[in-house]
């Protein structure tokens, strides 16, 4: 049988945004082309978490959620995922978490941060990518495994800069505004999804590329080609 151990980012990203290319990496490891992120991003989501954790959300606003933000960049694996019509593959969800919220009840809700403004197009997206996360923390691949309880909620807490200050004395604040938006969770659609739509993908034949496929416009630069088997 063959493992496949799948990355959220790439269910939430690559998989609706080039299938042929999310075929290409997880059957040949031939990976998309490469994502460019500004430093800038990466400090401000570093500095976020740091001054997130093992803090109650309501102590930034009144309407966010009465939790504490905790378990920032744990690393989360899942227990297989299988379709019996297809038994030669089993699907592992493996990635590492922004943080979690922990409620009075001791139960939780897997939350992201992000650095912009949230388009409508990209929200199931990441409601994918945050249902990846916890089906892993819910179904641990084994005991040593990062898991607590999950509730049936999920959750982005956006920051939106929306303007930029200099003092006096050289130094420079960015200023904007945080939110919290918040999703339901469905742990047996998002298992259903990868058993009936993920595993028939890798499993099956090799999808044909489209012309404006952003892995196939990438790959054909460098002599990639792609025959159909008839």
């Amino acid at each position: 049988m063959k493992t496949i151990y799948l990355s959220p980012s790439d269910l939430a990203f690559l998989l609706d945004d080039s299938p042929w290319g999310f075929y290409q990496k997880y059957n040949l490891g031939i990976k998309r082309p490469p994502v460019i992120i500004p430093r800038i991003f990466t400090v401000i989501d570093v500095l976020t978490k740091v001054c997130c954790e093992n803090k109650n959300m309501k102590e930034f606003d009144e309407s966010f959620p009465d939790a504490v933000i905790t378990g920032a960049d744990q690393w989360v694996k899942s227990k297989p995922i299988v379709n019996p019509n297809f038994p030669d593959v089993e699907i592992i969800l493996r990635g590492k978490i922004d943080g979690v919220l922990k409620f009075a009840d001791e139960t939780h809700s897997v939350i992201d941060f992000k650095t912009c403004e949230i388009q409508e197009k990209t929200l199931q997206k990441y409601v994918r990518q945050l249902s990846c996360y916890s089906y892993a923390m819910a179904n641990p691949n084994s005991a040593s495994d990062y898991s607590v309880k999950i509730n049936d909620k999920i959750g982005l807490f956006v920051y939106e800069p929306t303007k930029f200050s200099i003092s006096g004395d050289g130094s420079a604040n960015l200023g904007g505004k945080l939110k919290y938006i918040e999703y339901d969770l469905d742990l047996d659609g998002f298992e259903n999804f990868i058993k009936n739509q993920v595993i028939p993908l890798i499993a099956g034949k090799e999808p044909a590329p489209t012309d404006d496929d952003p892995c196939w416009v990438y790959l054909k630069q460098f002599g990639f080609e792609y025959e159909e088997d008839l």
